[in-house]
């Protein structure tokens, strides 16, 4: 069969001339980049460096600093005081010397609390009724509306010069409830103790104080020998 010829026109070999020398330059660039890039890898030192895992730090939650304690104020507690007269013997004072300066008031139970709590002084109080009581300032304090009297009298039960002896007697009788006290005064350049109960501001009130009392029970408790008597102790 015979050959077939392909015949190109001027343009067409042109355009494959010039796509032969395109194909060549391309050819050319590619070799010689490759051949640099072999070179460029001879002096390129390759190191193989091992990297340490990233550390990573789980933040530990901190303890929550407990708020400091305010200390707690101690809570006040008012308790309102009745009159209590055996308590009041028991708190009243246990000595005078005969003559000093006293003042000596008559009063219902139920202002004699708050008139002894306000004076803070040296007392001793006598139960006359259920409904009057004597209270007798040692030194002296006035009561605004209230008659004062400056005269303080009493049972006289016994004396000794042994005041330890007589403060015993005198513990023993307000022990049983009895408003005891001691007087001191000085005879014969020696200093006695007296027994005393009852603290009123007349003769004639410790004299009534006095016919009432139970020397029975008063001479087993005290050791007196026989009953006493009525006495001035102030002034």
């Amino acid at each position: 069969m015979p050959r077939r010829e392909i015949r190109l026109t001027y343009t067409q070999a042109r355009l494959l001339a010039l796509l032969v020398v395109i194909l060549s330059v391309g050819f050319v660039g590619f070799s010689l980049a490759t051949f640099f890039i072999l070179k460029s890898r001879e002096n390129v030192k390759i190191e193989i460096v091992e990297i340490p895992p990233a550390k990573i730090e789980i933040p530990i939650p901190q303890e929550k600093a407990e708020p400091a304690k305010i200390p707690e104020q101690p809570r006040e507690f008012y308790r309102v005081e009745t009159y209590d007269y055996a308590k009041l013997v028991v708190e009243a004072t246990e000595l005078i010397e005969r003559g000093t300066k006293v003042s000596t008031y008559v009063l219902e139970p139920s202002e004699a609390l708050g008139v002894l709590r306000a004076a803070k002084k040296p007392f001793f109080i006598t139960e006359l009724s259920k409904d009057a009581c004597c209270i007798s300032f040692v030194g002296g304090h006035a009561i605004e509306g209230k008659r004062e009297y400056n005269t303080l009298y009493g049972v006289f039960v016994l004396s000794s010069t042994s005041k330890d002896l007589a403060l015993e007697r005198m513990f023993a009788l307000r022990s049983a409830g009895f408003p005891a006290y001691l007087m001191k005064f000085t005879r014969d350049g020696r200093d006695w103790f007296t027994l005393v109960v009852g603290a009123f501001p007349t003769s004639d009130s410790a004299e009534d104080f006095n016919k009432n009392l139970d020397w029975s029970r008063v001479m087993r408790i005290s050791g007196a020998s026989k009953p006493g008597y009525t006495g001035r102790i102030s002034p």
